[in-house]
């Protein structure tokens, strides 16, 4: 689906490095604008996945796609199906984010 390859390139290009100590919000954020996304979209981005996902599964994910380096499709396809609808969630909540090069709204 289209949406989901639009909001997992965005969120692999968010998580593609890693931060110093810093929690795992400014972490995601820091990585995406380091990897050439504006602020404000890295910021809607990293909000849309804390708004979404558990806690545990926020961290998690940090971890696997920024400190392991995992691709974002195969970490989704690793989790349960809860898991899963739990980015669906995040993804819809993404595409509000300057995702696409079209500006409506």
């Amino acid at each position: 689906m289209r949406t989901m390859m639009i909001a997992g390139l965005a969120f692999a290009a968010a998580l593609t490095g890693c931060g110093g100590s810093k929690n795992s919000h400014d972490q995601l954020v820091d990585t995406c604008i380091a990897e050439g996304e504006v602020p404000e979209t890295c910021v809607c981005i990293v909000d849309a996945m804390q708004a979404k996902l558990s806690p545990d599964l926020f961290k998690r994910a940090a971890v696997a796609i920024s400190r392991e380096k995992r691709p974002v499709g195969e970490y989704i396809l690793s989790l349960t199906d809860s898991e899963k609808m739990q980015f669906f969630d995040a993804e819809q909540e993404m595409e509000k984010c300057e995702l696409s090069t079209g500006e409506d709204g």
